[in-house]
Order: structure tokens, then sequence, then C-alpha cells
């Protein structure tokens, strides 16, 4: 049962695990360091995909779609484009809707500053609205 109709979820066999299998031990540490400052914030579920980590509250509001050699790449959607902002490498808004995808790269644990973490928080209250 979904607590909203049409409501997003995550079926299948894959794990986190699964899906960090093979990566760098610089990439899993940064991983660890997202997912931390997400838990500041309140507690989170992880769901894997064959492509992607969603990490969710109520509902997913993160997506980590990579994790690289030396970084990680995460998705934060929301309903308005945030232009006004040093952390986000690309924004554009999703094909055939009002949401707009806000892409980031975390290269260092220090990437996750003050800014970046305001934007985790908006995420994160995307995710409890339900």
């Amino acid at each position: 049962m979904f607590k909203k109709n049409q409501q997003p979820h995550f079926c299948g066999d894959k794990t986190v695990g699964d899906f960090l299998l093979g990566k760098s031990v610089s990439s899993q540490g940064l991983f660890d360091d997202l997912i931390s400052k997400f838990e500041e914030i309140g507690p989170v579920k992880l769901h894997a995909t064959k492509s992607m980590i969603v990490i969710a509250a109520d509902t997913g509001f993160a997506y980590v779609i990579n994790l690289g050699k030396n970084h990680i790449d995460i998705v934060l959607p929301f309903d308005e484009l945030y232009e006004d902002n040093l952390c986000f490498r690309k924004m554009a808004q999703v094909p055939g809707s009002n949401k707009y995808n806000h892409h980031l790269r975390i290269m260092y644990k220090e990437d996750i500053n003050d800014e970046v973490f305001e934007f985790m928080k908006k995420a994160y209250a995307n995710g409890k609205k339900v």
C-alpha cells in the first residue's frame, strides 16, 4: 500500500552492496560521508536499482547516479530551479514535469560544505512530503 497514488517505488533484487561492489575505497568513503550527513538531518532508507542508489525518507529525495574512481555524482530533484549556487555542476528541467534535477559531484569530504548541506536539507524535506 502506497502513501499516495502513483508513488514511485522500488522493486527488484539489487542491494546497495551490489551497487558498491568493485567501487574504489575513495568513492565508497565519499558515499558513506554523504549518507552520514543525510542522517544528521534525519533517518534515511537506501534502495538500489540497476543504475542508481535511491536515498529516501518517506519517498525518494536524492539519487546517487555514479560512483567514479575518485568521486560520486548525486542528483537532487526540486520543484524550482536554484540557479544562484556554487555547488551544482548541471541543472535541468525533467522533461514533461515541473521538476528540476540538480547535479552535484562530490570529490572530497569537504565538498559537503554548508551550501551543499542546506540543499541536502531541502531535498530531505521533499522526501518527507506525502
